[in-house]
């Protein structure tokens, strides 16, 4: 297919400066209702986020109800913006629901952010989404044993985006 080469003068053009992503799992936020596999979203001019105050952050959210654990498992993804929670449907269990936080004046503030506005995932996340929604498709053609539980809860992604 042919562009019209007008087009490509007024399409793409935005500032951005491209700075790698790198992905390590945390390990599992773990509810009585719901168990998140988390994630640090980190680059290299900033390679940590507060992991441990965003997991008691997430534990208070479930405990108050905030965040409907539906099938009772999915993701988290902590990055130095954002915490992004990610949960299987239980009505369409194939599409993830997901949970929106502006992360950038942790402790202080947390604001949920609107998904219409403000987007789902960025696209590093969508490297891990991925990753996560390979697992999501073994685990629901799979018996759904406890076992197979246990495979999908413990299948991280780990690396560089």
């Amino acid at each position: 297919m042919n562009i019209d080469p007008r087009l490509l003068d007024s399409i793409g053009n935005f500032d951005y400066f491209h700075e790698g992503r790198k992905v390590i799992p945390v390990g599992l936020v773990e509810t009585s209702s719901l168990v998140l596999k988390m994630y640090n979203m980190v680059t290299e001019l900033k390679p940590t986020n507060p992991v441990e105050n965003a997991r008691k952050f997430l534990k208070a959210e479930i405990k108050k109800g905030k965040i409907n654990p539906l099938t009772g498992m999915g993701f988290a993804i902590l990055s130095r913006n954002n915490l992004n929670i990610a949960l299987w449907d239980d009505k369409c269990p194939i599409l993830p629901k997901n949970n929106l936080y502006d992360y950038t004046s942790f402790p202080k503030e947390v604001k949920r952010l609107d998904l219409n506005k403000d987007g789902a995932f960025c696209i590093w996340e969508l490297g891990i989404v991925a990753h996560e929604k390979d697992a999501w498709k073994k685990y629901l053609i799979s018996g759904r044993t406890k076992r197979n539980k246990e495979r999908y809860l413990n299948n991280f992604m780990e690396g560089d985006l």
